[in-house]
């Protein structure tokens, strides 16, 4: 049995450098706090006023998002051996002829940076000890690239995030916009409109590389919101790259998994989105996010959050170095990216998000990052972490309570900000219902597990309990502990069982009586490391 403590130690695991109590001081704000900024345009204003570079060590070509290199729409960006950064006008067709060009830098940063990734229309460079700096404007004209140390709540003013992970090739910068993405799916394939505020995380491998921990410039400065990995987060993943919200790993074998996923569309922001369990079919898609929000006549983002998917085996020599990277609008407009040879000749694969088949093109160069041993079978289960040391059990609550799951989802209030032992305290008791949930090895960052109903004659109902986040204004820590964390999910019968439960009476009783009627029924929660509360 895993100790909870030893998995508490790698959730929260600290560097074992000590570091300087907030990035440098010369960048407190830019303009990136007022998003979404303009349309992507690649103006070259400003361009030719940039020193050139002399020197003979900057890439020829850049085609992957590494450490050291990004490109975007309009723009290539490196990072050379003595902390430069340089940019040129990027070249989709053929060989770049454009000379790179200094990037400005504020006088702090100068020297000190040592990763940088680019999406969307942000850069973002870290420096030794892992504080975040952010460039705002990267997909316009260099006139308006400006830089800021600011991150986390409230509204991206908080004094700094130091990245917890940082690995080269183990985090990168997410942004997802109305202008280039424009849209995102839900579970059942519906599409949504992202709002204004674009979504931005920098998701990071942690620990054993079964976490995968973000920091969003909007939330608290914690570690506490991860994006729930691979086989019920227990895939131990080298090496991630991530853009528009789709996350992309692999383990050491070579076995690749794509999300997407962001605290937005994963069900944790009641504040600005509206939310369904439900099947939506038969509702309109809204013209915008905030029609949606507003009118309940237009179709809710369905829950549960998307799942990983697993891309097919590579059929050649590859690296570490992976890529992921917008082509255009909508959620599967990706392209997936990973360095290797064929033949003996080194270059790239390749391929759309849902092609089913790898391509390859040869560039020549000089491989980055580390040997894969590159499995034609799959080997995603054979480094598992260890399970989650958390089972909790509760009574689910009686259904002639006030206040339930489902009351706060069909309400207009806040519901994901909202712990259920705050209705304890202000008298909305609810008494047990006879039935008990029980979860074991509960990870709170997971998205979907399996899960037991005991019945009051104590029967076993299998069930699949579905959670997301709650939003927070606060930090708190990784996982689960003393301090109450809260979540909200939904209840669900597995289809089969559903379908067959007029030859259960046991099973047929908890849907009438406690489902409502439903296959899957709304439920909020509060855990800590040795209880849970469920309404």
């Amino acid at each position: 049995m895993v100790c909870a403590g030893v998995l508490a130690g790698v959730l929260t695991a600290a560097p074992a450098s000590a570091a300087p109590s907030g990035p440098a001081s010369c960048v407190p704000f830019g303009t990136a706090q007022l998003p979404p900024g303009l349309p992507s345009m690649g103006a070259r204003d400003g361009l030719a006023t940039l020193p050139p570079f002399l020197g003979d060590h900057a890439p020829s070509s850049v085609e992957l998002r590494t450490q050291t290199t990004q490109f975007n729409k309009f723009w290539d960006f490196a990072l050379v051996d003595d902390g430069a950064l340089l940019t040129r006008p990027r070249a989709w067709n053929g060989e770049n002829a454009e000379p790179w060009r200094y990037v400005p830098l504020p006088d702090c940063l100068r020297g000190t940076l040592v990763g940088i990734s680019a999406d969307d229309d942000e850069l973002v460079a870290l420096d030794a000890d892992g504080w975040i700096y952010t460039m705002d404007n990267a997909s316009q004209t260099p006139l308006t690239w400006n830089w800021t140390s600011a991150f986390g709540a409230p509204l991206w003013t908080a004094g700094g995030k130091r990245l917890l992970g940082g690995e080269a090739g183990q985090w990168a910068l997410s942004v997802a916009s109305p202008w280039d993405n424009q849209t995102y799916a839900d579970v059942a394939g519906r599409l949504h409109y992202f709002g204004l505020a674009k979504m931005t995380m920098v998701p990071s491998l942690t620990g054993d590389g079964s976490r995968i921990t973000y920091a969003d410039p909007w939330l608290p400065n914690d570690d506490s919101y991860e994006i729930g990995g691979p086989l019920g987060g227990r895939f131990k993943s080298v090496a991630l790259s991530s853009s528009a919200s789709t996350t992309f790993v692999t383990n050491e074998y070579g076995d690749m998994y794509t999300r997407n996923f962001d605290v937005d569309g994963s069900g944790s922001d009641s504040i600005f989105f509206r939310y369904s369990w439900d099947d939506q079919t038969g509702k309109p898609t809204a013209p915008n996010s905030a029609f949606e929000s507003w009118f309940k006549g237009y179709a809710a983002i369905q829950l549960p959050a998307q799942d990983w998917v697993r891309q097919p085996k590579i059929p050649g020599d590859i690296t570490s170095a992976i890529s992921v990277h917008s082509t255009g609008v909508g959620p599967d407009a990706r392209e997936l990216r990973v360095a290797g040879s064929r033949d003996g000749v080194t270059g790239f694969w390749h391929k759309h998000l849902t092609a089913s088949g790898w391509e390859f093109t040869a560039t020549g160069a000089e491989l980055p990052g580390t040997p894969l041993a590159n499995s034609p079978r799959d080997r995603s289960a054979d480094t598992l972490a260890p399970a989650a040391p958390w089972t909790l059990s509760t009574d689910l609550p009686s259904r002639d309570a006030w206040v339930d799951g489902q009351v706060l989802v069909d309400s207009v209030l806040p519901y994901s900000i909202l712990d259920p032992r705050l209705l304890d305290q202000v008298g909305l008791h609810a008494g047990p219902s006879g039935y008990r949930l029980t979860l074991e090895h509960f990870d709170p960052v997971a998205t979907t597990r399996t899960a037991t109903v005991t019945a009051p004659d104590g029967a076993e109902i299998e069930v699949i309990v579905h959670t997301a986040d709650g939003l927070r204004f606060a930090p708190r820590g990784a996982g689960l502990d003393g301090n109450p964390r809260h979540l909200v999910g939904a209840i669900e019968i597995p289809q089969k069982q559903f379908d067959a439960r007029g030859n259960d009476p046991v099973l047929d009783a908890f849907v009438r009586d406690w489902m409502r009627g439903k296959q899957i029924a709304a439920i909020t929660l509060s855990a800590t490391d040795h209880d849970l509360v469920v309404r």
